[in-house]
């Protein structure tokens, strides 16, 4: 990931603003310990401290330190760490974070799933075809085909089908070897380009554009948020 498609924040008063926002427009905020990921509401927001509403009553915490997750009310991607002063059933009281990333939208730069990922399509054609993916975007997709395939540059998709799979970071509660399954449906899309080196290789990629809906958009984003997070704790980029 290129330094331009990170923001951190370190002013306090900015990154009580980002949890501010949360708690007027009520929206969810995504907490993460020990590989598990629940669901919160900001009910409180104070110069040093936030209190968060569980929506999942039952899930256990503990005061080790936690990460968020979170589609901000102004769009962005968020990620940050923070650490519990107190617990219960009901509510989370944590330290307001020292800084927050924000990541800006995913048409900067590209994810990359894991090898079987697919991405299945009908060209103007009517051909029915499928690719290895190669990266992924919030705007688009990298498609592996064979040379031989008859797909014509520019070409209207007809519907367009992204079965990827994601490699979870081995933890206490995820052994090495586990993988995430996601399904993600658009409904157009156009290939906009081709790169074949010139024919020497078997294989040829093709560029492949879309514009999500909005929730379309929301799902991609929680996918990218997954492979890019995964790929800092590997010590990779994305």
């Amino acid at each position: 990931m290129e330094d331009s498609d990170v923001e951190i924040v370190h002013e306090p008063g900015a990154v009580r603003r980002i949890f501010e926002l949360m708690l007027e427009r009520r929206k969810i905020v995504r907490i993460v310990q020990h590989g598990h990921r629940s669901d919160a509401w900001v009910v409180k927001v104070s110069p040093s401290r936030l209190i968060l509403a569980k929506r999942d009553k039952a899930l256990n915490f503990t005061t080790e330190p936690v990460e968020f997750q979170f589609r901000c009310a102004l769009g962005r991607n968020i990620v940050g760490n923070s650490r519990i002063i107190r617990l219960n059933d009901d509510y989370l009281e944590l330290a307001l974070p020292p800084e927050v990333t924000i990541i800006q939208r995913r048409h900067a730069y590209r994810v990359v799933p894991t090898a079987d990922s697919v991405a299945i399509f009908q060209t103007a054609s009517k051909w029915i075809l499928s690719g290895r993916i190669e990266n992924l975007s919030s705007k688009g997709v990298l498609v592996r085909l064979p040379q031989a395939t008859p797909v014509l540059v520019p070409s209207d998709i007809q519907g367009l089908c992204l079965r990827l799979n994601h490699a979870v970071p081995a933890s206490d509660f995820t052994p090495p070897g586990t993988i995430e399954h996601f399904l993600v449906t658009l409904k157009a899309a156009t290939i906009t380009r081709k790169a074949d080196k010139k024919g020497t290789t078997k294989f040829a990629t093709y560029g492949i554009h879309f514009t999500p809906t909005s929730s379309e958009d929301r799902q991609l984003a929680q996918i990218i948020l997954r492979f890019e997070r995964a790929a800092r704790l590997k010590g990779l980029t994305a």
